[in-house]
């Protein structure tokens, strides 16, 4: 009898599971739909111009000032090579590992909690991983790296309910190497997540000499597959350029006021303002607080920690997965208080709550989702007007240069360089290290400048607006003025992008009128 029970319940939930995957495909869609073919952001521009050098052959780092590890390009180039001259395919690819990162979520969550908080924690985090208002919809680090992230989780959570052996750590090992190798700062989760899995090893009765052999095979998978990724730059200099860039660099770039405390109550305050209700539901802990969930709140915590107190969004997606489950949980303990445990109720209030969490948190970016991509694209990143204006003037670089002439992007714009397949003539294609206080600013300045010498760019891109281009206090004037002096002797102004607020244009000649609407300026050399 209790086998036909078990039998008949099964039937009846697989038609709501696969109308609960159906529905979340279609949220994933809506979620999606209108954004994935915008205009190519600052860190897009980064990402794919040193894919465009590894798919030439070139090494990013040394021609290209790439502050992330390298994983981040090979995915760009993996996008590039899937779907070439498409230049949001890096987007179509995030997108992938996003979903299947969602996936790798339900399972863990399945095995450590029981169905019941497996899908409403997909359906949470499908929108999160977007964060408050759609801000995160660009293929960011952050949206790659969650894949191998959850893998790793995944690798554990099985290990740890099928008494799995050495074979699980050499996969989570490669697999928490492959997620370093896209951002240093996720090193700390991971090393939690091995730290608590040696302790259940320990207590589970497993021996010194069984838990260094899993070590050993962990180590080995994370150092075969760091000597792949990192093998093209080791081999070059040894690794000096790649050092430099991502860890040297960015030293002084997290002491910059980008980051820190303020960074971190500013993101918190956003969060608050928009999803208030998911500060909250985790209080509903207190209705059954089961003792695996103290692990997931450990990562959640450590989550927060890796953002660094970082202003931009993008840091703060790799929190959602544990948040997302923390919800769901929240959820089903309050649920089962409520409506008595003895009682199968439970579950489809839970379902009841879960929706109403969600819509919740769709609520702020439900605009948006209506939106044409057009439309998305101009109410998105208006704001950063270069976005919209660097395909414009990257057409007309295309038609003043050839694929052997190098340009110059005096700014933080290197999508300018993918959108007109050109490459620079040096490797600090952003300002940023050029711009920001850091006891290197004055050496990279000399260094450009150097290269401006010897390979003078074809055409120059002059870009007006922000901090991108302007020194801060206590950074030296030298490049701005080299270039200044460079444009008024050997070069012409060809045209320029002028935006009066509420569109941009391509104006060509530039009169006196235009120059005060003008925010992006192109030079082209006058003497061979």
């Amino acid at each position: 009898m209790k086998t036909d029970a078990c039998d008949n319940t099964c039937r009846s939930s697989k038609p709501a599971l696969w109308l609960g995957i159906l529905g979340l495909a279609l949220l994933f869609v809506l979620l999606r739909w209108n954004n994935f073919n915008a205009p190519l952001t600052r860190d897009e521009g980064e990402y794919a111009y040193a894919a465009q050098l590894l798919m030439s052959g070139s090494v990013p780092y040394e021609q290209s000032f790439l502050q992330k590890p390298p994983m981040i390009a090979y995915s760009y180039a993996l996008a590039g090579l899937l779907a070439p001259d498409v230049f949001w395919s890096p987007r179509i690819l995030a997108n992938v590992f996003a979903a299947l990162a969602t996936v790798l979520l339900g399972y863990a969550a399945r095995r450590e909690f029981g169905p019941g908080v497996a899908m409403p924690a997909m359906w949470l985090m499908t929108p999160m991983v977007l964060l408050p208002e759609l801000n995160q919809f660009i293929a960011n680090t952050e949206m790659f790296m969650i894949l191998p992230l959850m893998a790793t989780v995944a690798v554990y959570v099985r290990s740890r309910h099928s008494n799995g052996g050495a074979a699980h750590w050499l996969a989570a090992g490669t697999l928490a190497s492959i997620t370093i190798c896209y951002k240093y700062t996720a090193f700390p989760l991971l090393a939690f997540i091995f730290a608590a899995w040696s302790f259940e090893e320990w207590r589970g009765g497993k021996g010194l000499r069984a838990i260094a052999g899993y070590w050993m095979a962990a180590l080995s998978g994370g150092i075969f597959a760091a000597a792949i990724v990192l093998a093209p730059f080791l081999l070059r200099d040894g690794g000096k350029r790649l050092w430099e860039c991502t860890v040297v660099f960015n030293r002084y770039y997290a002491a910059s006021p980008f980051f820190g405390m303020s960074g971190m109550w500013m993101m918190l305050r956003g969060f608050w303002s928009f999803w208030w209700i998911l500060c909250l539901v985790p209080c509903l802990l207190i209705f059954n607080l089961e003792r695996r969930v103290w692990f997931w709140a450990a990562l959640f915590i450590l989550a927060w920690l890796d953002t660094l107190g970082s202003r931009f969004g993008h840091y703060y997606i790799v929190i959602m997965p544990f948040w997302a489950v923390l919800v769901a949980v929240a959820l089903r303990g309050f649920a089962g208080w409520a409506a008595g445990k003895v009682s199968p109720s439970w579950n489809r209030l839970g379902l009841v709550l879960t929706g109403f969490v969600v819509l919740a948190v769709l609520a702020p970016d439900a605009r948006w989702l209506t939106l044409s991509r057009e439309q998305f694209a101009v109410d998105s990143l208006g704001h950063w007007k270069a976005f919209l204006e660097s395909p414009l003037i990257a057409a007309r670089l295309k038609q003043l240069t050839t694929a052997q002439d190098f340009v110059y992007v005096a700014g933080s714009d290197p999508e300018i360089l993918c959108y007109a397949r050109r490459f620079s003539s040096t490797r600090f294609e952003i300002s940023y290290p050029l711009m920001i206080p850091s006891p290197l600013v004055k050496s990279y300045q000399a260094e450009v400048i150097h290269d401006l010498q010897q390979r003078p760019p074809a055409a120059i891109v002059l870009v007006r607006t922000g901090l991108y281009w302007s020194p801060q206090p206590g950074v030296p004037a030298d490049l701005p003025a080299f270039v200044k002096k460079l444009l008024v002797e050997h070069y012409d102004m060809v045209g320029g992008c002028v935006s009066d607020g509420k569109r941009v244009r391509w104006q060509e000649p530039l009169g006196r009128e235009d120059m005060a609407q003008t925010t992006m300026m192109l030079f082209k050399r006058t003497v061979p």
